[in-house]
């Protein structure tokens, strides 16, 4: 069911010229899909702004088609009806060109890759046809999302057509390294692969060859992710004492990465995240929180040292930190 109490966190969220819902998958998915959102675009005009991620969306368009521009290349393109982005190094804005509905697929990190016959090293900082990984089928979902009367019949029909794709095999325990590093970026990655019992080497060669990125950029990415995420939804809230929050040693350690990974200033990351919509879920991290934590509970003592240990982090401790 979707959510959408006007008070609640999940409340559509009003702008000029949208309205947006956004519902959780059913639990089969859960492990896999962060969230579904359906945006009613009644004109022209700015859409959310990109930034460097760590996972993927899927989006399916009806209406006016959607365009996107390359903050730093200037490049302008006109999307397709059904689509995935899974951006790593780009800035990309989005933005309506009239009427139109957008209904979205948030996918967790790392996860695309149990949907996919590609590999991330092959999607990402790409915008891929989505005909062009699943076939007619992705025109079918388009055509059948059009026809749905509102979100639920949206989740029910996006549901139906993830689920099928299930299962894909998969390394179990480096998804819940990736979960752990996603939600405490400034952990030490030498201590992450050691309490798996991998070598660094043999976690950075199957990490990198996994997810298409190596864990020292991924954790640079969630970390400047979790900024953004902040400035989103906390209003009140600085880019200094969200940078700080997230880990980031001081002012200038968040200015040097924010113009490495993304080279814009302060006040344009700030601009960027709070003058556009945005696709930030209010409750993911909690929700992710609680299924790393159910995770972690069907780990077997002799896979990881400590269940606490790696909860600690998670849970505001202190614990080594890296640049």
């Amino acid at each position: 069911m979707s959510t959408t109490h006007p008070h609640s966190p999940d409340a559509p969220e009003q702008s000029i010229c949208n309205t947006l819902q956004r519902c959780l998958p059913p639990p089969v998915l859960a492990p896999f899909i962060d969230n579904f959102q359906l945006l009613e675009i009644t004109g022209a005009g700015p859409l959310p702004r990109l930034l460097p991620g760590t996972g993927a969306l899927c989006c399916f368009v009806s209406g006016a088609p959607l365009v996107v521009d390359d903050v730093h290349s200037a490049e302008h393109r006109h999307l397709s009806r059904a689509f995935l982005l899974c951006n790593r190094h780009h800035v990309l804005d989005l933005a309506a060109t009239g009427p139109s509905r957008l209904v979205l697929v948030s996918f967790r990190p790392g996860r695309l890759r149990y949907f996919s016959p590609a590999s991330f090293a092959e999607l990402q900082d790409h915008i891929t046809d989505a005909a062009d990984l699943w076939g007619a089928s992705a025109s079918l979902m388009a055509e059948q999302l059009e026809e749905a009367p509102d979100l639920d019949a949206c989740r029910l029909r996006l549901s139906a057509f993830l689920s099928a794709m299930l299962p894909r095999p998969g390394e179990a325990r480096l998804d819940l390294m990736l979960d752990v590093l996603y939600l405490s970026p400034s952990m030490r990655i030498a201590d992450l692969a050691a309490g798996a019992g991998w070598s660094m080497r043999h976690f950075e060669r199957m990490f990198a060859s996994t997810y298409g990125v190596t864990p020292k950029f991924f954790a640079r990415v969630a970390r400047l992710q979790q900024v953004a995420r902040k400035l989103a939804l906390e209003p009140d809230c600085t880019a200094g004492s969200s940078a700080l929050d997230a880990g980031f040693f001081d002012q200038s350690h968040f200015i040097h990465e924010l113009d490495k990974l993304a080279g814009l200033s302060t006040a344009e990351f700030v601009r960027g995240v709070r003058e556009r919509p945005h696709f930030y879920n209010p409750q993911a991290r909690q929700r992710y929180l609680a299924l790393l934590s159910d995770k972690l509970g069907t780990v077997s003592s002799g896979s990881f040292r400590s269940h606490n240990e790696w909860l600690a982090p998670l849970s505001g401790q202190q614990v080594s930190t890296t640049r």
